[in-house]
């Protein structure tokens, strides 16, 4: 049986790595490593019902599989088959997250002065469309909007900083990034490694307030940024700021590739079900996605 897995980033800003396990005419997705949303998508369920894909239903560890009530005249017998297989690849796999990166091409935002990525928009799978962008801009996302704040400014200032970087006619561009960390572009171009921002997000500025505010927003991100591939003193960094994000930290920590602070990630992970029990504790700065079954 043909099964494949892999993850994604999450865009734009990002907020995490999404784990995906696919076989033929399904496929799962988490957001956390816990919560998994399965669908049936063959080309003949499509075409009889015009969907691009049927939700099968959802699984955690702890509860099984929650099926999802389907309706209309659909071939159950090939949803059933499918989603059996699906199902049974969950089970299997999900244990092993997280799951190799493989949206390898990543749409960059440039600043204007150099010409040098200065914050991902997009990334994509080898296979997907990569379409060009008007206009790019980047964006600290809504709940940074409403949540997120500096002694150096808010998301706005922040969106406004990136915003001046990449000047008036601002310049996204498509790089196949390498396993050695450097890219080239669709005209050849090439670009080590160490020119990308490993933050995803620019984080060295000479104005020392711009400085603070990005590093503010960068351990805000801290629980979908520990996520990612980093060095030792980096990661030690960032888990102390995911410490204070509690119930965020606590709903994605097992995506993390590595944990330099053990005993760190126990305390936070009790403070955050103290927190659950609590409803009033919860008013805190901690995000909320609509599409992720907590």
């Amino acid at each position: 049986m043909y099964i494949e897995t892999y993850s994604r980033r999450l865009l734009s800003p990002f907020h995490g790595l999404q784990q995906v396990i696919t076989v033929e005419g399904g496929i799962a997705e988490s957001m956390n490593g816990w919560d998994w949303k399965l669908y049936v998508a063959d080309e003949s369920i499509v075409s009889h019902t015009g969907l691009s894909e049927i939700v099968y239903g959802s699984w955690n560890p702890a509860q099984g599989l929650s099926r999802s009530r389907i309706r209309g005249a659909i071939p159950s017998c090939l949803i059933e088959q499918i989603g059996d297989q699906l199902l049974n690849a969950v089970e299997y796999l999900a244990e092993e997250i997280p799951f190799p990166s493989m949206d390898t091409y990543e749409l960059w935002l440039l600043d204007e002065q150099r010409g040098r990525p200065l914050a991902l928009l997009d990334s994509a799978l080898v296979d997907d469309t990569r379409t060009p962008y008007d206009n790019p801009a980047w964006y600290p996302g809504g709940q940074a909007g409403r949540k997120f704040s500096s002694d150096s400014g808010d998301a706005e200032a922040l969106a406004c900083l990136i915003k001046n970087t990449a000047g008036k006619q601002s310049t996204a561009i498509w790089i196949k990034r390498k396993c050695d960390g450097s890219g080239k572009d669709h005209t050849g171009n090439h670009y080590p490694g160490t020119l990308f921002p490993t933050l995803l997000l620019r984080d060295r500025w000479e104005d020392s307030n711009h400085q603070q505010l990005v590093s503010d927003f960068l351990k805000w991100q801290a629980p979908w940024l520990l996520q990612l591939p980093l060095c030792p003193e980096t990661r030690t960094q960032l888990e102390t700021a995911a410490w204070e994000r509690p119930l965020e930290t606590s709903r994605v920590y097992r995506l993390f590739p590595e944990i330099i602070d053990e005993q760190g990630l126990t305390t936070t992970r009790v403070k955050a079900r103290i927190m659950r029990d609590k409803p009033e504790a919860q008013d805190l700065n901690e995000p909320f996605y609509p599409f992720v079954n907590e």
